[in-house]
């Protein structure tokens, strides 16, 4: 699998992920990160978790790992400013205090840390890891320890290999961007693009521009997400790209495949693909 693929799956898991189970795996990274060293921790009794959500004892490295997907930028704010402080009252020798969430703080957030909260706490190396920052560090692990932390669906070892058998997909005709936009926000990955053999040279630079900014979209369609705006001007830009492609005598086709094997070897990771076709449709015929 290309390091590319491999992190959409990374980023689509942890995105997934809610309360305890965002903790629990942040506890599988901090096993793989600190192997031998890191402790996880929960709350118990009317202390709770003493602002600690999983440590290293000779490191004196702290985590508090919060799923911000969604929440209001008071609340994290308050939520950083707690576990931080709270953190640095209940245990000695903090060196690194480190913020785990799967999603990108928003920038007054950020500057809020950086502008208020390290130059408070001197002492204290304050570290937020936001998705793409997880993302980078669970995929310079080996295949066998991203699969443990992200507790991906995988094909069993040492089961005997089906006969394959021929690909058949549905294919739905795309004529707006809103018509396409639930493939791009829920799949992992992409299928090379079909086109037709006869294309001009124009039409194969417009078909390139079309799927090119489809799969940009579905890589980053969880920021776009973060505002309507910005699906909807996402989905205005490709229905111009959808009826530039319809004037040239072009159609989009497109599809999803659930639990699609990629990469190589006995364990494939099974991840949502999408499949787009670009054929031509003869004057006066429908698209269908």
């Amino acid at each position: 699998m290309d390091q590319n693929s491999l992190r959409k799956v990374v980023e689509g898991q942890l995105l997934r992920l809610e309360g305890n189970a965002f903790q629990d795996c942040m506890d599988r990274l901090g096993l793989e990160l600190y192997p031998g060293d890191y402790q996880p921790v929960r709350a118990a009794g009317p202390k709770g978790d003493t602002k600690n959500d999983g440590y290293c004892p000779k490191a004196r490295v702290f985590f508090a790992a919060h799923a911000t997907r969604g929440e209001r930028f008071d609340k994290t704010r308050m939520k950083i400013l707690g576990d931080l402080e709270g953190c640095i009252q209940e245990h000695r020798d903090v060196k690194v205090w480190r913020f785990l969430t799967n999603d990108t703080l928003a920038g007054e957030v950020d500057q809020f840390v950086d502008n208020e909260l390290r130059p408070r706490y001197r002492n204290v190396t304050i570290e937020v890891w936001g998705l793409k920052t997880l993302a980078d560090e669970i995929c310079k692990l080996r295949r066998e320890e991203v699969e443990r932390i992200i507790d991906v669906i995988s094909t069993a070892e040492g089961n005997p290999k089906p006969p394959k058998k021929p690909l058949v997909v549905q294919l739905t005709p795309i004529r707006t961007g809103r018509d396409i936009w639930p493939i791009l926000s829920i799949c992992d990955a992409w299928m090379p693009a079909v086109e037709p053999d006869d294309c001009t040279q124009e039409e194969e630079d417009l078909i390139d521009t079309a799927v090119q900014t489809f799969t940009d979209c579905l890589e980053i369609s969880e920021d776009i997400e973060v505002s309507r705006s910005s699906v909807r001007a996402s989905q205005r830009g490709i229905t111009g790209l959808l009826d530039e492609l319809k004037a040239k005598g072009l159609a989009v086709y497109a599809a999803t495949i659930d639990n699609h094997p990629i990469g190589g070897g006995p364990k494939p990771l099974l991840v949502s693909m999408a499949i787009f076709k670009v054929a031509r449709v003869a004057p006066g015929q429908t698209d269908r």
